[in-house]
């Protein structure tokens, strides 16, 4: 079940801030931002925002994580983005003013702060290096699509598992015990990569079995990195 709750993170002293796209605003600014955000503890499981609705702010994660999915009409999801601490969701639709082209929906719990439109665009307006973060990260965001469908295209289906577990290691870091701090279904792991559920879950055991990787339930620890970056064709 969905459940939010109010609660107080102060811009002024946020530590996700200096990650953001907000690093830029100055005193002043993050003093009025912190009087007209609203921050929220969102448990596990729960809908940001909907598809196809009408966006009226964006959302920053000051801590958790957040999938953003498309749902076919048979049901399936593909998931075109994790959003970790500091990332902002949403501000693409509500830029362009147009419906949120997909769900948004928390994969742990997390505090999420809602800014409202009229406060972005009130930076927007007056701080031109905050204007400059803003397209920098839909510029990013933009690349980081094209290279999913070019990886859908041109890539095998374990080198864009180990390519996608890769990029997990690097975006949610890792806990005390050495796996990869996100956890996730292996019916997520197919909508990330555009993978059969069935061929995600044969492709990890015989991972496991040769030693490259270590399964815990929904947690992956990196065992052979040097292997799963051959197997991506990365670089170490």
């Amino acid at each position: 079940m969905s459940t939010f709750a109010k609660c107080n993170t102060d811009c002024r002293s946020c530590q996700s801030i200096a990650l953001s796209v907000f690093c830029t605003l100055k005193p002043q600014e993050l003093e009025e931002l912190n009087l007209h955000k609203v921050s929220l503890e969102v448990s596990k499981g729960s809908v940001v925002f909907y598809e196809n609705n009408m966006p009226t702010g964006l959302y920053c994660v000051h801590e958790g994580a957040v999938k953003v999915y498309n749902t076919s009409l048979n049901g399936d999801i593909q998931i075109n983005r994790l959003a970790k601490n500091s990332d902002i969701i949403g501000y693409r639709s509500l830029l362009a003013n147009e419906p949120y082209k997909g769900t948004a929906e928390t994969i742990k719990d997390s505090t999420i702060c809602f800014i409202p439109k009229s406060s972005l665009y009130a930076l927007i307006g007056t701080n031109i290096e905050f204007s400059l973060k803003m397209m920098e990260a839909m510029a990013k965001e933009l690349n980081r699509a094209e290279q999913k469908s070019l990886d859908i295209l041109f890539k095998s289906t374990r080198e864009r598992l180990a390519e996608a577990i890769l990029l997990l290691h690097q975006t949610f870091g890792l806990d005390v015990r050495g796996y990869i701090n996100v956890k996730l279904t292996r019916g997520e792991f197919a909508a990330i990569t555009g993978m059969v559920h069935e061929t995600v879950v044969r492709i990890l055991a015989e991972w496991e079995k040769e030693g490259i990787l270590q399964l815990d339930k929904k947690l992956i620890k990196i065992m052979n990195l040097t292997e799963l970056l051959n197997i991506a064709k990365l670089e170490d």
